[in-house]
């Protein structure tokens, strides 16, 4: 019997293009670093389209520092991405690839749970403690999303456009699935037929995960999925808790300086074969490319406030074919006021 066949699987996806290879070679080095060798992480990483010599480069990381405890895949997506029914709406920074993980349990049929994880991240925990949470009967488990309770437009568009109450809306960056549940409930199409009835302009597949899971969620520890500015909600944050940072929006390192647990970053980059490239890309991030971030951001703010005052926006739709009132108590999971 191999050594693998004696312990516990754990399979891990990812989805990346050529843009994002550098940034997934650190968080890849920085969760072989800090995982227990009592596991074996099977590691998946979905893409459309991905350079062979980035591929052959990213199996080397593997080969270094898990010889007998992981294995790394490259599966291609194009074809599921191509046959599918569902308009993919896409963003500046969002690229088809981030659809790929909602075809995960259904391509995947041999796992009941599996994890996703974002590849702007830093593992500096143990992932396995994250796989080996208990689901339950719940869709996945994830840590809500900073940006929803820091920012109060965002708060107000998930409420009022989503019906999430914005202290339970997740981020969809680190996602532990309900495979077989997921499957047995048809999430996918699900997914698909909500992509092609509603068009969620502001965070698009994170939203339509949020509304088909609603109520359905493990909330887990924020360090699990920890953003890289100081939050306002959650000011008191301990960092011996942290085990994973997510640098999203305009809060990375790669991008800007003095960015909140960048040293981290940093740390692992100069590990890996593109640390190079990745100072080239901070290099050339100009003043003008921190405008255009800017001007995004605002763009995105102005979404928010439109989709939430849009009478016929996904909830207020909701609300009409039910005849109900928007009550935001018993709808929105929140506490009484």
């Amino acid at each position: 019997m191999s050594l693998h066949a004696k312990k516990q699987e754990i399979p891990i996806f990812f989805a990346i293009d050529d843009n994002y290879a550098p940034f997934f070679a650190v968080a890849l080095t920085s969760l072989l670093d800090n995982a227990s060798k009592n596991f074996f992480y099977k590691i998946y990483v979905l893409t459309t389209s991905l350079r062979k010599e980035y591929a052959d480069r990213l199996r080397l990381i593997v080969d270094d520092l898990a010889v007998d405890n992981a294995s790394i895949d490259f599966v291609s997506m194009k074809d599921e991405m191509e046959k599918s029914t569902g308009t993919f709406h896409l963003r500046h920074y969002y690229s088809k690839e981030t659809y790929c993980r909602i075809f995960i349990p259904r391509v995947f049929k041999q796992y009941d749970k599996v994890l996703y994880l974002d590849s702007d991240i830093v593992v500096t925990g143990d992932i396995s403690e994250l796989y080996n949470t208990d689901l339950g009967d719940n869709l996945v488990a994830a840590a809500s999303e900073e940006v929803m309770t820091d920012y109060d437009v965002f708060g107000s568009y998930v409420e009022n456009v989503l019906g999430v109450w914005r202290y339970d809306y997740f981020s969809a960056g680190v996602l532990l699935i309900n495979a077989k549940l997921y499957r047995e409930e048809n999430i996918e199409m699900k997914f698909i037929d909500l992509l092609n009835s509603f068009t969620f302009r502001v965070t698009q597949d994170e939203d339509y995960l949020n509304v088909l899971c609603k109520g359905r969620v493990k909330p887990v520890s924020l360090g699990w999925n920890k953003s890289s500015y100081k939050s306002k909600t959650n000011k008191d944050f301990d960092d011996k808790d942290l085990r994973l940072i997510h640098y999203k929006i305009n809060w990375k390192p790669w991008h800007y300086d003095e960015i909140l647990y960048e040293d981290y970053f940093w740390k692992y980059a100069k590990e890996t074969f593109l640390y190079d490239k990745i100072l080239k890309i901070k290099a050339g991030y100009g003043a003008d490319l921190r405008e255009r971030d800017t001007v995004q951001f605002n763009e995105l703010v102005k979404m928010a406030e439109e989709d939430t005052v849009d009478p016929n926006n996904y909830w207020a739709t909701q609300q009409r074919k039910s005849g109900e009132k928007l009550v935001k108590r018993g709808l929105y999971g929140g506490k009484s006021e």
